[in-house]
């Protein structure tokens, strides 16, 4: 309606945003933002490939991957120290909290070795393009990476939308990053208890758990 501010769609959940890169990649949709039928294709097709997206999800933790928001949610700044927001921080905390959490993202995408995860989608994609595989698992070999350059569009497509593939414990790069990360937001608080390596990784975990899923 005019003079009315359309609400923002919804963000897909993260089932939701896979079974749909495998239906753009699986219908062989070249471009879903202009090809009206791949549109088509995609959202009418993608909850068939629902049991992949959850394969793949699984597959990552088993491997030690979540995947979270690039930003994080109130929930996950919460959960990140409940004592913060009552302590000299106060209002603070959010600030402190994202500019950590930040950090420690931002050096874990520009340090990873992102081939596990890229194998994880492409033997994911090669199930899912032969269903037969799932049922003989002789079947299994090095032809998944076939699907390299579709798993390294997967990737860039989910940082774009925000999200990122990270380890569910946080690597020592991580860890300094956000102790870094500290000298830019001092007070006595964050002097105490800020620099400490085990509480920054603390800090991660909690928000891990409180991501949205």
């Amino acid at each position: 309606m005019r003079g009315r501010t359309q609400a923002p769609r919804p963000q897909p959940s993260i089932i939701e945003h896979f079974a749909k890169e495998f239906a753009k990649f699986l219908n062989n949709v070249q471009n879903n933002e202009v090809d009206i039928l791949g549109s088509f294709l995609i959202e009418n097709e993608w909850e068939k490939y629902q049991k992949d997206a959850k394969d793949v999800i699984e597959s990552l933790e088993l491997a030690g991957f979540v995947i979270v928001p690039q930003m994080p949610s109130d929930a996950m700044v919460a959960a990140a120290d409940q004592t913060l927001s009552k302590g000299l921080m106060g209002s603070g905390s959010r600030t402190y909290v994202t500019a950590v959490w930040n950090a420690m993202i931002a050096a874990w995408l520009d340090s990873r070795n992102s081939n596990l995860i890229l194998d994880i989608f492409s033997m994911a994609l090669s199930r899912a393009s032969n269903p037969g595989s799932r049922r003989d698992s002789s079947m299994f070999d090095a032809s998944f990476q076939r699907f390299r350059k579709q798993s390294q569009d997967i990737l860039g497509g989910l940082e774009k939308t925000g999200l990122a593939v990270v380890p569910d414990e946080p690597a020592p790069i991580m860890v300094s990053a956000g102790v870094a990360e500290t000298a830019e937001h001092r007070s006595r608080t964050n002097q105490q208890i800020g620099a400490d390596p085990a509480y920054i990784a603390k800090l991660y975990e909690n928000m891990l758990v409180a991501r949205p899923k």
